[in-house]
């Protein structure tokens, strides 16, 4: 075909790499890819050789995968075309204009000539001005082969970043609030001092008995660098869909993000999230039974134990006290002792006096429970000494336990879990076997279709109880190695109340799992670490150890 001197085409170079190409950079300081550059030559390069071409225009996707056409400047290039801005697209070659090789045809051989745009691909000599019949065929095999090699590539990829992931290396772009990445090995998180005190803050504050709301209230008033703000103090060059101002504060959310994230007891969790493949880029949730899940990956901001017990006050009333920024001492922890309902707080006013009290909110109700009430003063006095009375018998129970032996329960105890947890995991693995198993009967005809899915679902519903036990006993494992690991176990949380002068929110949570009402004002006080207490005073027992220490009823 012969080009007609007088037409001068209006080109545009397009530019692409993706992150998975290997130059792609996340840091703020480098403007651009160096295989940007070296494409925009070889392209500025072949232009000055072609009377007929003036470049007018130039679109890069820096950081953006060929296997789709959701690229932010290719659509903007194609805006561009439709409004006859430009009727010529040039590319290094056909495998940085597109990598799926469906789609990559379509635009060539289809939308482009019906645009009547011209499209070259320099490298690959391919001009569709000059289209002969040989590149009808070789064209689509480049296509092809690029989306093949893609296709590779991508598994290559995910291969490479689940093994870093099961090896306890951290993989993600940026590191979660509180930590920074080890200077000497990138793949490993070492503390934000300044970040990390926020984090204990945040979790203290909480046990104190503040709200999400009060907590977010607090920083921001403090002047303290929300997570995002914080990050580009680095020099992070930090991008997040959760931030609608231009200077981003902290919110509820940001905070209840951090009190449920388990990366800061010391546990590394990757590979929540996938795509289907590589060219569907939708992602997905994956199962947690495929996460990866390393204990013990970096050093804890938060012990175990601090984080079960805020996990456990996430599910609670955290309405505030009047005039306060922390909810009611007793809030979630005062129960019906008869039918087990949260007993209710009802506040009266009387001769100018305000006066609170605790009752079964079914007996006022319907009458299904036997009257029952308290006045919150007499009943926090009422828990005040019982906690006294318990936290000094526990203490004369631990100088016990340090005349035999140093540490010797929590080994004890250590040795216990593992054996419970060696127990229900080989239980587990006979479930998995019978679930097999069951399958195989159904092929030999010994058992029917309607049978096989009823043993099934029973073995699938064991095999979840089962793990969930593994979970719980796992956590109770880790809170008594966390403990030994700071020469402090649970004991500690008894230890720092030794000398209670009055009740606290943070000292009921600590300390109290429940207060049971009874009716004539009776009631139960059931301590935190019930199982440990009854098993350290099994343990002295066994030690003959007790006659040295005062028999008590841990209730």
């Amino acid at each position: 075909m012969l080009i007609s001197s007088e037409k001068i085409y209006k080109a545009a170079d397009y530019l692409r790499l993706s992150k998975e190409d290997g130059d792609f950079s996340f840091s703020s300081k480098k403007a651009e890819s160096d295989s940007i550059s070296s494409q925009r030559k070889i392209i500025e390069r072949f232009v000055a050789q072609q009377p007929d071409i003036e470049l007018v225009a130039e679109y890069t996707d820096d950081g953006y995968t060929g296997t789709n056409f959701e690229r932010p400047q290719f659509q903007k290039m194609m805006e561009a075309v439709k409004a006859g801005k430009i009727n010529c697209i040039i590319v290094k070659d056909l495998s940085r204009f597109g990598r799926e090789y469906i789609d990559a045809g379509r635009y060539i051989e289809k939308i482009f000539p019906q645009l009547g745009v011209r499209f070259i691909a320099v490298n690959d000599n391919y001009d569709s001005l000059k289209f002969s019949t040989s590149d009808s065929l070789i064209v689509p095999i480049k296509n092809f082969l690029n989306d093949s090699y893609c296709r590779d590539i991508s598994i290559k990829v995910r291969s490479n970043f689940e093994s870093r992931r099961r090896n306890g290396e951290f993989v993600s772009n940026y590191t979660p609030y509180g930590y920074l990445r080890a200077p000497d090995d990138k793949t490993q998180l070492v503390i934000d001092e300044v970040a990390g005190e926020v984090v204990r803050d945040i979790f203290r504050w909480k046990v104190e008995g503040m709200s999400p709301v009060t907590i977010a209230e607090k920083l921001n008033a403090r002047g303290v660098l929300s997570p995002s703000e914080h990050k580009r103090s680095l020099g992070i060059n930090y991008k997040t869909a959760f931030q609608t101002n231009a200077r981003s504060k902290w919110s509820p959310k940001s905070v209840i993000r951090i009190l449920t994230n388990e990366v800061y007891t010391g546990v590394l969790i990757q590979g929540k999230r996938t795509t289907p493949n590589y060219k569907v880029k939708h992602t997905i949730i994956k199962d947690e039974q495929d996460w990866s899940r390393i204990e013990h990956a970096h050093e804890p901001i938060i012990q175990v134990r601090e984080f079960e017990l805020v996990q456990k006050l996430m599910q609670e009333d955290s309405r505030r006290a009047s005039g306060s920024d922390t909810v009611y001492p007793l809030s979630g922890r005062v129960y019906c002792g008869t039918c087990g309902t949260l007993a209710k707080r009802y506040s009266v006013t009387n001769n100018g006096a305000k006066y609170a009290y605790y009752t079964c909110p079914n007996a006022k109700k319907d009458g299904s429970c036997e009257k029952r009430r308290i006045s919150e003063k007499e009943l926090e006095s009422t828990v005040l000494a019982i906690l006294q009375s318990e936290i000094k018998l526990i203490l004369n129970m631990e100088k016990a336990l340090n005349q035999i032996e140093e540490l010797a329960w929590e080994h004890r105890e250590t040795a216990r879990l593992d054996k419970a947890i060696e127990v229900k995991s080989a239980e587990m693995q006979k479930c998995r076997t019978m679930k097999v198993s069951i399958y195989e009967d159904l092929q030999d005809g010994l058992i029917s279709q309607e049978e096989f899915l009823q043993m099934k679902d029973g073995y699938s519903q064991q095999i979840s109880e089962i793990e969930q036990d593994i979970g719980k006993l796992k956590k109770e494992r880790a809170m008594i190695q966390d403990g030994v690991a700071n020469r402090s176990g649970w004991l500690s949380q008894f230890r720092e109340y030794q000398n209670l002068p009055s009740l606290s929110r943070a000292s009921v949570v600590n300390l109290v799992d429940k207060i049971e009402l009874y009716p004539d004002k009776k009631i139960r006080v059931v301590l935190r670490y019930q199982d440990q207490l009854a098993n350290m005073v099994e343990f002295l027992r066994e030690q003959d150890a007790t006659k040295s220490v005062p028999e008590a009823e841990v209730s």
